[in-house]
């Protein structure tokens, strides 16, 4: 996508979103403005990509469910987003390369760890795919998270949460293959999960601990 559009999606979309809904951003100097990173964020709505989009300010590649590209709509904006479809129906070898290719060309990627929507804010295991990602291309990981896009209508009103989008501490990348060389994938997005929830939880917009935040003592 062209830079002069990316900036005029950035701002448009941005600006539509805090009017209608409240928007607003935390911790955008956390996001490293070169380089490939992965931006591992929870997932709540089918809004959250558009609306994490609005927030990122770099040019950016989203992994996201290939369904969302089946109407017009979601096509023309999942492609200008630079959207990377993943079929969920098994081990999408092509969306992982696609991916690995983008960071490996200082592209950053957003990926939502646990594969699905949560239908009731809480959050879900994270999938091992973000680990093989992050481990062959060797990228530091930014944990985000985004709240009130499950309910837009709310948001609008003013009646529920405006959206609203935080960003987290870095996990370098000699943490990452630390993490999967000791304990192994499935450790890596455990990790993950755990700083999703604790960004949440320093935002005080989320206050369940993550299920599996006692399995990862050793990983800190």
């Amino acid at each position: 996508m062209k830079e002069s559009v990316r900036i005029r999606i950035q701002y448009y979309g941005g600006l539509i979103a805090r009017l209608l809904f409240g928007f607003s951003v935390h911790g955008a100097e956390r996001v490293p403005r070169k380089g490939g990173v992965i931006i591992a964020c929870n997932h709540i709505s089918e809004m959250d990509p558009p609306v994490l989009g609005f927030a990122i300010p770099r040019p950016i590649a989203f992994m996201a469910k290939n369904e969302l590209f089946r109407n017009r709509f979601g096509d023309f904006i999942f492609n200008k987003l630079n959207t990377i479809p993943v079929n969920r129906s098994g081990v999408d070898t092509n969306a992982i390369r696609s991916a690995v290719d983008h960071l490996k060309n200082d592209i950053a990627v957003v990926i939502f760890p646990e594969g699905t929507r949560s239908r009731d804010g809480r959050l879900l295991p994270g999938k091992a795919g973000i680990s093989l990602i992050a481990s062959v291309s060797r990228v530091p990981i930014l944990p985000a998270f985004i709240w009130g896009t499950d309910h837009p209508g709310k948001a609008m009103s003013r009646t529920g949460n405006p959206f609203s989008i935080h960003f987290g501490k870095l996990i370098p990348s000699s943490r990452i293959m630390t993490i999967r060389k000791k304990y192994g994938a499935k450790a890596v997005a455990e990790k993950v999960m755990s700083a999703i929830a604790e960004t949440g939880i320093s935002a005080k917009l989320y206050v369940n601990n993550y299920d599996n935040m006692e399995q990862m003592k050793g990983t800190k």
